[in-house]
């Protein structure tokens, strides 16, 4: 007698039913893991473009300070103490410019871009403090309304920087991408934060 296992299909189909779901939920993982990981480098590479704005701000700003300097030597003709404090300021600069360039990552270039706004910073109260008595002219109020206008884009460069780094450090500790996050390297950026010692927009006064 031959016996028939009417259940044989049942199981086989049960079978290819199960392998099916296990497939999709494993396309599902690896493309909400790909979705993840691709949502983290856009928002990095946000972070690495407003670095970049914020960067060139800076030095659009520096670059003021030795046109500003000139302007304040020829007119007024003070002693030369001064102008070694300047370039005593604008050697820091540079070297923090230098570690920005060098930097490794992205903290470091913060890092650096935070001690260029600190020797600006010190250029601008270097002047302030030397040359109270100045008298205004035309070249130099150009250049102060100039040097108030690159003071505006650093501000503003800041401000995107910072909800660029917000946006990308919310992702990096927001579930699920946390998990890709620390399986794809990717940590927490920090600030860019204005030099303590100057919360507000420095400015260059000349008044009496």
């Amino acid at each position: 007698m031959t016996i028939i296992n009417e259940k044989a299909p049942f199981y086989k189909k049960r079978g290819w039913q199960i392998t099916a779901v296990i497939a999709l939920v494993f396309i599902i993982l690896i493309g909400g893991f790909i979705s993840s990981a691709n949502g983290l480098s856009r928002k990095e590479q946000d972070v690495d473009a407003a670095t970049g704005g914020i960067q060139t701000a800076l030095q659009n700003r520096a670059d003021l300070i030795p046109n500003l300097v000139n302007a304040v030597k020829g007119a007024q003709g003070q002693e030369s103490a001064i102008y070694g404090k300047i370039a005593d300021a604008r050697t820091q600069y540079n070297q923090a410019k230098q570690s920005y360039a060098n930097a490794n990552d992205q903290d470091q270039k913060t890092t650096a871009m935070q001690n260029q706004d600190k020797a600006f910073n010190l250029m601008v109260s270097t002047i302030n403090e030397n040359y109270p008595d100045l008298k205004s002219s035309d070249q130099i109020q150009t250049l102060m309304v100039q040097l108030e206008g690159v003071n505006n884009r650093v501000t503003y460069e800041r401000k995107v920087y910072n909800k660029a780094v917000q946006d990308y450090n919310n992702k990096v500790v927001a579930f699920p991408s946390s998990l890709v996050a620390s399986l794809t390297n990717h940590h927490k950026f920090n600030y860019f934060t204005a030099d303590s010692s100057a919360q507000e927009n420095p400015t260059v006064n000349f008044g009496n």
